[in-house]
């Protein structure tokens, strides 16, 4: 589970998806995935912005009589229009970066060989916005091929002075992308991490987890790969934070994930679910072979997490394997129900669900009542 993020997704869509509701439509919803895929706003903004600006010099240049000119100039437009349609398809947005990045290069380098330093003018946002299309490397690949092309053409510059102005303020530029880029790229990603991380444990959140138990559905649905949920819960965590204070409490749940990561395999995913609770999704495992691994991650806590007073820690464990249709919410009702069998049952073991058990009201009733 270490360095495990959850599936690329929409939170807001798979929370609607989770719960049953429509998702939005039309031009409202086309403004909330801008929203919420910036590399996508950024190509549809750029798109729209060239083809605005692009437009008119080319009705200028038929006007003019100059026909070449003209069609280079339609050409651009439709070309980054066309790539800004082709990032709205799902999965697409990657491959529209690349793409536009290529159509802005070329259409930088068509525009400065054919109008000398007057064209150079355009490359300057071409070498910054590339940054902003595609990953670093493409980037840096596509502004080398420029100055590699322009740096070399003997009818670009009128002297050497020139050229070597280009080239430096040219680096210069392509620098500060890089920089900026790679500053903002850090900063996206923790802000990632801490959206979908509990900040105490480092397990992920439940927002995370809405994610996750959405694509999970989907991904049953389609290919009805097995996957269980187990429900962990700490023993009588109650009264360790009461006797020895909440600072104690904190590092047995730090603890606790530790202990559990290490006997997690890579596909599966620890989420902190509130207080004591932690939800584990276990993709490609039937009710088989979940028991005994249970077995085994709750035998190793119990033989490795020490209270302060020397006394071990234990935790109950219910499991249920997803069912052909069923839904997320019986899903987690089912493994919160044999939490609950779990806990009656004397504590300290895995008790799995029955696939039809149990009542949700039954469940919904006993809560707060046995969690300690």
């Amino acid at each position: 589970m270490n360095g495990f993020s959850p599936q690329r997704s929409s939170p807001q869509g798979s929370g609607q998806r989770a719960r049953g509701e429509a998702p939005s439509s039309g031009w409202r919803a086309a403004a909330q995935r801008a929203s919420e895929d910036p590399q996508l706003g950024l190509i549809s903004f750029f798109a729209a912005l060239i083809a605005l600006i692009v437009l008119p010099f080319s009705i200028y240049r038929f006007t003019q009589g100059q026909v070449v000119v003209g069609i280079v100039d339609a050409v651009i437009v439709v070309a980054v229009s066309a790539v800004g349609i082709v990032a709205w398809r799902p999965g697409q947005t990657a491959r529209a970066g690349i793409l536009m990045t290529v159509v802005a290069t070329t259409s930088c380098l068509a525009v400065s060989l054919l109008f000398a330093r007057h064209g150079l003018l355009w490359s300057y946002a071409v070498l910054t916005t590339n940054f902003l299309l595609t990953t670093r490397r493409m980037a840096m690949i596509a502004n080398v091929t420029v100055f590699a092309i322009l740096g070399s053409h003997p009818e670009v510059f009128a002297n050497h002075v020139e050229r070597a102005v280009f080239l430096s303020s040219g680096l210069l530029v392509t620098l500060c992308a890089f920089i900026f880029s790679l500053q903002s790229t850090r900063q996206r990603q923790a802000l990632e991490h801490l959206a979908i991380h509990d900040p105490l444990t480092q397990a992920l959140n439940r927002r995370a987890f809405d994610i996750d138990m959405a694509n999970t559905l989907q991904t049953h649905q389609l290919s009805l790969s097995p996957c269980t949920l187990a429900i962990i819960d700490l023993d009588h965590f109650k009264s360790v934070n009461d006797t020895f204070g909440h600072e104690v409490g904190d590092e047995l749940l730090i603890e606790m994930v530790r202990t559990v990561r290490i006997h997690l395999r890579k596909q599966d995913r620890l989420y902190r679910f509130g207080g004591e609770e932690f939800i584990l999704l276990m993709p490609d495992t039937d009710a088989h072979g979940v028991q005994r691994a249970l077995d085994g991650l709750r035998e190793r806590i119990f033989q490795t997490l020490r209270r302060p007073d020397g006394q071990p820690v234990s935790v109950s464990i219910g499991a249920a394997t997803l069912e052909p249709d069923e839904r997320g919410a019986f899903w987690l009702t089912r493994a919160d129900a044999a939490l609950y069998r779990a806990k009656n049952g004397g504590r300290n073991r895995v008790v799995m669900a029955n696939q039809f058990d149990p009542p949700v009201d039954q469940v919904a009733d006993r809560r707060g009542a046995v969690h300690d």
